[in-house]
This record gives structure tokens, sequence and C-alpha cells, in this order.
């Protein structure tokens, strides 16, 4: 998981400039605010006339009139007030372009003049985190932020922000910390990547999947699901024969889109347990677009004997073989009959069939324990489908094994989630 680890933080994306977008806001208070104080408080005539220019040009966006206008009026400011209006119009002048030094200078000046509203002073202080950014000052961008979530509280971006600086540092603990109240933030898959980067990077993949539980049904995006439903295969005891179909289901249920070899390989694993009905679903779209048995399948022949001993056996299973497999399993000493018929109707599509049968198989037992609880996973799939959801759950709930019956049953509660 190193590797993938690596990857997650290589694909991390840029987020220092994407602290000055507060900006906006504080052009708004920049214009509106200074009107007001000069009508409110007796200015000269020079004052008054230059400030609305200035104010003008500002919300036309003519930045280099906007500041010769602040220049003029400031000649005949008068008091704390006209003063700060000025400044705040050469704030919102110098910040609109990238003289990113250039702001940071206007933003220290008007603080130094004072008179700043509460809303302009913290539009101010994102504002010069995402500046110190832009040029290169890491540390005074990292401690301006922080500052900035301890006074007001701190945006999903102003977090993940934290976050990253501090998983570059190492500080892993912090790393998670940030990353966790940026998610609490309505933060993204920036937060949660942070997370599985710390985790990696300490070897501490218990938590690392814990995480993934919880992107997975959140995200609804390929990359986790397969994380999550594709670590069954790592358990001890997973034997491929006897799992990999249910990993290719968990996959599907979660709308992942499986490949043409998945596919192939998904028919194939179904069709050799004796789930006919099962196989022929998975492969007649792909022979129906001509995926398969085509000119450009180089195994055409093989795939298409395939398909039709599917299509056959199908036929069959839906006319009497089923339900003599049914009869049959009734006089076994063991479940696993049951199991196996069970299974069939649970690719054929028939749930509540499905369910009985799953349960008589656990109800005969005599099975194999991990076989046991992979009925139970299946028993569960069951339910699901069939509408009995909080059964399902408490059935999941219940799977211990470590042959994959247990992630697989954290994968399926997952995909309830979504």
């Amino acid at each position: 998981m190193q590797t993938f680890g690596k990857a997650m933080r290589n694909g991390l994306p840029a987020l220092g400039l994407g602290l000055i977008s507060a900006f906006a806001v504080a052009s708004v208070i920049a214009v509106t605010a200074p009107a007001a104080i000069a009508q409110k408080v007796t200015a000269k005539k020079e004052f008054v006339e230059n400030f609305n220019a200035a104010n003008a040009a500002l919300s036309a966006k003519r930045y280099s009139e906007a500041l010769q206008k602040a220049d003029a009026a400031a000649a005949h400011a008068e008091g704390t007030q006209q003063k700060s209006a000025i400044e705040q119009i050469r704030v919102g002048a110098t910040c609109a372009g990238t003289n990113h030094q250039g702001c940071v200078s206007a933003i220290e000046k008007a603080r130094s003049v004072g008179g700043l509203p509460s809303a302009v002073q913290q539009n101010y202080d994102k504002m010069l985190a995402g500046k110190y950014d832009a040029l290169g000052q890491s540390a005074k961008a990292t401690a301006q932020t922080k500052a900035n979530i301890d006074k007001y509280g701190g945006s999903a971006t102003e977090l993940q922000y934290i976050a990253r600086k501090e998983l570059d540092a190492k500080n892993y603990g912090e790393a998670v910390k940030y990353a966790q109240k940026a998610v609490d933030a309505k933060g993204g898959g920036t937060a949660y990547n942070i997370m599985l980067n710390a985790y990696s990077a300490q070897g501490k993949m218990d938590d690392y999947y814990k995480v993934v539980e919880r992107i997975a049904p959140a995200m609804k995006q390929d990359t986790y699901w397969r994380m999550l439903i594709e670590r069954t295969k790592k358990e001890p005891k997973f034997k491929s024969q006897e799992g990999l179909l249910d990993v290719y289901r968990a996959l599907t249920a979660a709308g992942v889109k499986l490949n043409t070899q998945e596919q192939k390989e998904m028919a194939e694993m179904a069709l050799n347990r004796g789930m006919a009905i099962e196989a022929e679903k998975i492969w007649a779209p792909l022979f129906k677009a001509g995926t398969l048995g085509g000119a450009s399948d180089k195994d055409a022949a093989r795939n298409k004997r395939l398909y039709d001993l599917a299509v056959t056996e199908a036929k069959a299973d839906k006319a009497t073989d089923l339900a003599k497999s049914e009869t049959e399993a009734a006089a076994k000493a063991t479940g696993d009959a049951y199991a196996n018929t069970a299974e069939s109707w649970l690719g054929a599509g028939d749930n509540a069939k499905a369910i009985d049968l799953f349960q008589k198989a656990l109800a005969k037992g005599n099975m194999d324990a991990g076989v046991t609880d992979l009925v139970k996973v299946r028993l569960g799939v069951a339910q699901f489908k069939g509408g009995k959801k909080e059964d399902a759950k408490k059935t999941w709930a219940s799977v211990k094994a470590d042959n994959g019956a247990a992630w697989l049953a954290k994968s399926w509660l997952a995909i309830a989630k979504s």
C-alpha cells in the first residue's frame, strides 16, 4: 500500500491560491462600506469627489484609475474613518491582480491605519494566508491559516491546507486531526486522501481501511470501492475458487464497471460453480455488443463454447434442475447442497427462494466454518436485494471468518450505506 499511498499523495490538489477565495467578499466590503462613511462624516469636497471616483473605478474593475483617485482623495482625508476607507480601496485595487507582495503591503498599511470593520479584518486575514502561500512563504501562510482557524473556525479549504502541510512535515497525527476537521466542515476527497496518506506512511493499515470504509459509500467512486472490496483477496485463508465470484458480485453491486477480462472471469467462475443462470446473464451483454465472439476476440471459439454451455445449463436449471437439486439437498447430511442451490437462485434473481434455502443450509449445518460464513454473506446479499436491509445488516455483522467472508461482509455493509 506504500506505492498507492505515494500515488495518492502526488495526486493531492494544490490548495494555496484557494485560500484567497475570500477576496471577492473583501472587494464588496471595500466598495460599499467607505461610501457610507463618506456620507456620514463631514468631509472635504475634494475628498468626496475623488473617493467616489475611486470607488466607481474599483467597481468597474479599472484598478489603476481606482488607485490614482484614491491617492488624490488621500491628500484631503481627515480622521481614521476617511483614511481607512482610502486604504480599503487600495487593498481592493491592488489585491485584484497578481501583485501578491503589493497586496500584502496594502493590507499591512490598512491595518496600521486602523478603523477596519470586523468583517473586513476577517477577510484580510484570510487573504493574507493565500498571498503568503502564493509568494512561497510557507511558514507565514501556515501560521496565518492556523490563526484564522483558531479565530474564525476555518473552512474546509483552510483545514485541508493545514492538514496537507502537516502531512508534508510528517506530523501525521496533526494531519489526521485537521483532515477530520475538514471532513466535518464538508470537505471531500482531498481530506480523506490526506488521512489515507498519513496512515499509510505509518503502516497503520487497520486505520487506513477504516477510512476506506467511510470513503467508499460517501464518495461513490470506483477507486475507493475497489480498494475496499478487493482487500478481501488479502485475507489469510482466501481462496479464489470459493470467494472471487463474491468479490466480483460486490464490485458490481457497488456500481464498479468491470472490464471485459473481469466480466469473462466472473462468468466462467459462475459457470464452474454451477451458477449457469448467473453466468449467462454476465456473458449475454458481451456477446450482444460484439465484445466477445467477434473478429477481434482472440478466444472467440472458446468463449462461444462456454457461453453456449451456460445457455443450455441455464435453461435446464430453470426448467427442472434447480427444483431437483433442492429435493436432493433435503436428503444430504450437510447444508452444502442447500447452499449451492440457494446461490443459484440468488444468481437467477429469486431472492425469496435464495433466502429460504440459505437458511435451510445454515439450519442443517455440518459445513466447514469458512463455508458457513460465506453462506451467511450470500444470505445477507439475498436479504438486501430482497428488501430486507436490516436483516441483511444483522446477518453480515455475524460473519467472522478470515477467508474473505468477514471482509466481504464489511464491504456489503458499506454498500448498504451508499
